[in-house]
This record gives structure tokens, sequence and C-alpha cells, in this order.
């Protein structure tokens, strides 16, 4: 048992990093869920903020009890610092008519610094340091994760991952490394990225498949400005998994569209019950089992094509509208429409 479990069943909530590893500073789990299950689930948020998201468990409130589940604490004070910029940022400099003119851009897909309004690039020094310091800490914290992962310090329980922003950076970074093992192998169970600051070619997210057992969703919004403007250096090059599909022929790697709930960066924390519902992840009011996620989309020739029937019978972009019906998280629990099909558990099919 104690194998199973972890270390004489402390699991990952006996886990703290002691001293500093590299260029970290904070790294520990914190539960969600009390109690000891066959799997677990570690959410890693991708900001702080003040007020109601000022703890890292704030963004899970809604998600289903099902499970053991841990929030990853991370460089926190870091991520403050980017979520007071990013605050500042849109609270001071950004207009309705920018937001609205940035959104064509980017659902364009032609992101170039000449298309910026200089208002806003202006401006970019109260985002960019901070937000390249965030880049570059949530690669090495997913380096790390990869390691506690390797060690086997969940025990030998299956484990999937869900993080947006920068923490499904710390989850890319995490597969990635873990890839470089040829022993990792099945660690992980199912992915779920939102949003995610990371390189979307084919190349690199064929590797996370070696070592993901089941599926690794992509929820991407075409209209996420922010995220744009970000990676505007370099957007031309390379493309951004949290602004468009990717384009793998592999069935395991499920596109979801989140345009129509996503309008701006900062929605994936506060439309989090909504977009756990879009993505087919169980939430308080879904009870049931486990993680269902939509059919994967057939892309042919960089067009992305949504399957006629999801598993519940119904299209994606349904759910996604009855998703949008849900009403706002609250600090106890989430309230999502009565009709949402019943779910079976967190381990896909």
């Amino acid at each position: 048992m104690a194998s199973l479990f972890g270390a004489a069943g402390a699991g990952l909530t006996g886990y703290k990093m002691n001293k500093c590893v590299g260029a970290i500073e904070e790294f520990e789990f914190l539960p969600l869920r009390s109690g000891k299950h066959l799997h677990l689930t570690i959410a890693v948020t991708g900001w702080l903020c003040s007020g109601k998201y000022s703890s890292f468990q704030a963004p899970w409130c809604s998600l289903g009890e099902c499970g053991e589940q841990y929030c990853l604490v991370w460089e926190s004070r870091f991520l403050r610092d980017l979520g007071s910029a990013m605050a500042s940022l849109l609270d001071g400099l950004v207009s309705i008519v920018a937001q609205e003119a940035l959104k064509y851009t980017v659902l364009s897909g032609i992101v170039a610094a000449l298309t910026w309004p200089a208002s806003l690039l202006a401006a970019a020094s109260v985002i960019d340091n901070p937000w390249c310091v965030c880049l570059n800490r949530s690669a090495e914290v997913g380096k790390h994760l990869a390691q506690v992962l390797r060690s086997r310090q969940q025990g030998k329980r299956p484990v999937s991952l869900i993080g947006f922003s920068l923490g499904a950076r710390v989850i890319y970074y995490c597969l990635q490394e873990l890839a470089n093992d040829k022993g990792s192998e099945g660690v992980v169970e199912d992915v779920v990225l939102l949003g995610a600051p990371v390189e979307g070619s084919e190349k690199a997210w064929e590797r996370m498949t070696r070592v993901v057992a089941g599926k690794i969703v992509n929820g991407y919004s075409r209209g996420d400005w922010l995220l744009g403007f970000l990676y505007r250096s370099s957007s031309a090059q390379l493309s951004v998994a949290g602004l468009q599909p990717i384009n793998i022929q592999d069935r395991r790697i499920i596109n979801v569209d989140l345009s129509s709930v996503v309008n701006g960066h900062l929605d994936y924390m506060r439309q989090m019950d909504t977009i756990l519902v879009a993505v087919g992840v169980p939430t308080k009011e879904v009870s049931g089992a486990s993680f269902v996620i939509p059919q994967p989309v057939t892309i042919t020739k960089g067009a992305v094509d949504i399957p006629d029937q999801t598993p519940d019978g119904q299209r994606v972009t349904e759910t996604q509208n009855q998703a949008e019906e849900a009403e706002t998280c609250t600090e106890d629990e989430t309230a999502v429409s009565s009709e949402e099909p019943q779910i079976n558990c967190f381990i896909l099919p």
C-alpha cells in the first residue's frame, strides 16, 4: 500500500521543496480535496491576482469532487507581480475600440509589431518583464514537476494534469521532460491545457503523446488578443497553442475552441467553471465518475472540423453554448446548467 499511495502513504501532501532548486523558489502541493483515492489530479494555476483569485486554489473551486485532487503552489511572488501587471495594462490602457481591433488582428492570424496600437506598445514594459520572468520560471517548475512524478511521490497511481496559461506551460514542460526518459511512459493519464503559451508545432506535441496514456486536450481562443500581444515578436514564426488548434494527425490530441467563452486571457481564470464544462471536465454540479472529453476533431489541410456527435450525443458547440449559460463561480460552489449530460470520473475510457 505504501508503494501505491507514495512514501509512507503521505503522497504529494508530504512533498515540499526544502531549498531552492536552480531558479525555483517555491514548489509544493496543497490538497483541493481530502482523502486517499486510486486516481489523482494536479491543477496548476497560471497567475495570481488580488481579491477572489488571490490563492492557487480559487480558480479550481468548481472542480468535481472526484478522486484525489491537488493544486501546485509555485513561485507565488512572481505570479502576483504578473497578475498585477496584467490588471494594470487592461485597466489603464486598453479601450473597447482597441480590444475590438486586437480581436480582429488575432483572428486574421497576422500578429506583427506594426499592427498593435502605439499606446499599447508604449506600455509594453509594464507586462513584458514579469511575463518573461514567469515564462522562464514556469519551464523550470515544469521540469521539477517531471522529477517529482518520475520519482513516484504520488505512488503508483495514474495522474491527470490540468492547467491554464502559465500553469499549462508548466505541464507542457513537465511532459517534454518526461519524454526524455524512456521509463516515464504511462506516468500521466490525461492532460488538459487551457490558453497555453507554448509552441504548437506538430513535432513538440508528438513528443508529449509518448508519455501520456490517455488524451491531451488543447483549449484555445482565437480572440485572446493579450496572449497574441505577449507573443507579438515571435508569433509570425511561432504557432501558439493557446491561439489555435494543434495541427497533428493524432486522435488522442483534442482541440476545443473556447472562443465563445474566452474573450481575453483573463477569462481563463474568471470563467473557469464554464470552461471546465465546455471541455468535459466534471464540476461539482455535474457529478458522476470521470473526465469525458469531446471526440477528436478532424484536421484537414489546416482546417478543423468538429465531429457531429460527442460521446454524449451532443455537438461540442452545443456544450459550449450551454456552458455559457452557467452561473458565475462563488467562493464555495459553482452552479451549472441542469441540462448538462451526466459524466462518470477523471479517467478516460
